[in-house]
C-alpha cells in the first residue's frame, strides 16, 4: 500500500478548487495519483518520447488525506481527470460509476489471455466488491507488493539482537530498543491503512483465510480464531511493542522519515521500502544500498507455531474515469502503466514489484537489493489477499481496530460491531 510517500505534495488544496481536471486537448494526457512524483516523471517522459505529440499532466497528492479529499471533490463536481490512481476492492468502488471497464481495452491492446502472466493474489483482487454477476475490470495493476515487518540491522547487531521467531522475543526485543532510546516497532495508528496491514499478518497466521470469508459474509467476524487476532492486536499496544502515542502517529511521512534516520527498530511497511535506497542524497546517506535494512514476517503468536504468511496484493492500479474515456489518447498511457515504458521505469526506481510475471527493474541495481527484490518475488505468488471488497466494511474494521487499541472496546464486541455493519453492506 503506498499512501506512504516521502516527497512533498506537489499541489495543496487548491487543486481541488481547479474548475476542470481533464486535459483541454487530445494530445494531454491527466492523471492523479499518490504514486511518487519523480518516478511518474520518468515514467511521462519515457511514453512521452515513445509517442511524440503527447503530453501527461501529473498531479501528486499524499494519499491520506489529501488524494482521497481531492477524488471526493472532483466526483462531485464531474471533474475527474483522465486517469486516477486506484487500489482494488473499496477504494475503486467508490468511484466504480465515474469509471469505465477495461476488459475490452485490455484484450484488444494484449490478446485474449492477457491475464494469463498475473500474479493470483492480483488477478483476484480485480473483482473485488463488484456487483452480483459483473466481471469487469474498473482497475488494472501497475503493482504489486508484500507486507513486512522491516528492522534496522545496524541497531539490531548493536544491541545483540536477532530477527524474533516468538511473539516473546518481540516483545524482549521493543525493550531493549525503547531501553536503548529508539522507537521499538513504531506504528502509524493514526492511519486505518497501517492498523489493517498489521492485523492482516496477525489473522492470516491465526485464522488462514478467514477474514476474507468474513468480509465475503461466509463466516462470522466475531469467530474465536479472529477474536484471538483481535486480542493480539490489542496486546502490541499493551505489551509497548508499539511506540507510546502510537494512536496518534503517522506512518508517513513521519515514519518513514525517522526509520530512514535509524531512529526507529522496526517498522510494519511492505516491499515498496526497497525504493528508499533510490532518493537522492541526503535521503539516501543512511540506506543508498539498503544494506542495512532486512525484514521479515510478524513472528509466531502461539507455542510451537508458524509466521505469518506473506499478504499483499496489488500496490497501485489505475482507472480509465468517463472523462477519460472521450480523450482516445488516455488508454495509451495506461496500458504503458500497466505492461508497457511506464512501469519499466517505476520498477527501475524499486517503487515496488510488478503485477505481471516477466518484469524485473533494469539498470543500477545493487546485489543486496536485488537479493530483497527476489525474496519477495518468490513469496508473492503465496500473498493472503490484503484488500477490502466494500469501503464500509474496511471503515467498521479500522474504527474497530481503533477502539481496541484504546481500550475502550473489547475485541469481540469490536468485531460484532464490524459484523453489523458487513450484514448491512452485503444486504
Amino acid at each position: 500500500m503506498k499512501m506512504h510517500r516521502i516527497a512533498v505534495a506537489l499541489c495543496g488544496l487548491a487543486c481541488l478548487l481547479a474548475p476542470c481536471a481533464n486535459g483541454v486537448g487530445n494530445d494531454e494526457i491527466t492523471v492523479w495519483s499518490w504514486f511518487i512524483s519523480s518516478t511518474m516523471d520518468k515514467a511521462s517522459k519515457a511514453f512521452e518520447e515513445k509517442n511524440p505529440g503527447l503530453k501527461v499532466k501529473y498531479t501528486y497528492y499524499n494519499y491520506s488525506p489529501e488524494y482521497l479529499t481531492a477524488l471526493k471533490a472532483a466526483a462531485a463536481s464531474n471533474s475527474l481527470p483522465d486517469i486516477i490512481g486506484l487500489q482494488p476492492g473499496s477504494l475503486t468502488q467508490q468511484y466504480r460509476e465515474q469509471l469505465v471497464a477495461l476488459n475490452a481495452y485490455a484484450a484488444k491492446e494484449w490478446g485474449d489471455d492477457w491475464t494469463a502472466q498475473m500474479f493470483p493474489v492480483a488477478l483476484k483482487q480485480l473483482t473485488m466488491g463488484n456487483p452480483p454477476n459483473d466481471p469487469n475490470y474498473y482497475l488494472l495493476p501497475q503493482e504489486c507488493q508484500v507486507l513486512a515487518i522491516w528492522y534496522n540491522k545496524d541497531i539490531f547487531q548493536k544491541l545483540g539482537l536477532t530477527v524474533p521467531q516468538t511473539y516473546q522475543e518481540l516483545v524482549n526485543a521493543a525493550k531493549s530498543l525503547s531501553d536503548h532510546g529508539y522507537i521499538p516497532l513504531y506504528q502509524g495508528a493514526a492511519d486505518g491503512w497501517q492498523n489493517e496491514n498489521v492485523f492482516l499478518m496477525i489473522a492470516n497466521q491465526l485464522a488462514p483465510g478467514l477474514v476474507e470469508q468474513a468480509q465475503a459474509g461466509k463466516a462470522p467476524w466475531a469467530s474465536p480464531a479472529l477474536i484471538a487476532a483481535m486480542e493480539a492486536w490489542g496486546k502490541l499496544f499493551k505489551d509497548r511493542v508499539f511506540q507510546e502515542g502510537a494512536l496518534g502517529a503517522r506512518a508517513y511521512p513521519t515514519g518513514a522519515q525517522l526509520f530512514a534516520q535509524g531512529r526507529i527498530g522496526m517498522m510494519a511497511l511492505g516491499s515498496w521500502w526497497m525504493q528508499e535506497s533510490k532518493f537522492p542524497p541526503p535521503l539516501s546517506r543512511f540506506i543508498q544500498n539498503m544494506s542495512g535494512f532486512d525484514f521479515f514476517y510478524f513472528p509466531a503468536l502461539t507455542p510451537g507455531g508458524k509466521p505469518s504468511p506473506p499478504v499483499g496484493g496489488i500496490d497501485i492500479g489505475y482507472g480509465l474515469t468517463k472523462n477519460g474515456a472521450k480523450n482516445p489518447q488516455a488508454w495509451k498511457f495506461l496500458a504503458a502503466l500497466v505492461k508497457g515504458v511506464a512501469l519499466q521505469q517505476a520498477l527501475n526506481d524499486l517503487n515496488d514489484l510488478p503485477a505481471f510475471a516477466g518484469f524485473e527493474p533494469q539498470g543500477d541495481i545493487t546485489p543486496n537489493v536485488k537479493q530483497l527484490y527476489d525474496r519477495f518475488i518468490d513469496d508473492l505468488p503465496h500473498a493472503e489477499n490484503q484488500r477490502f471488497a466494500h469501503p464500509e466494511v474496511a471503515d467498521a474494521l479500522d474504527n474497530a481496530l481503533a477502539g481496541v487499541a484504546s481500550g475502550k472496546v473489547s475485541p469481540e464486541d469490536a468485531l460484532k460491531r464490524v459484523q453489523e455493519v458487513t450484514d448491512k453492506t452485503l444486504k
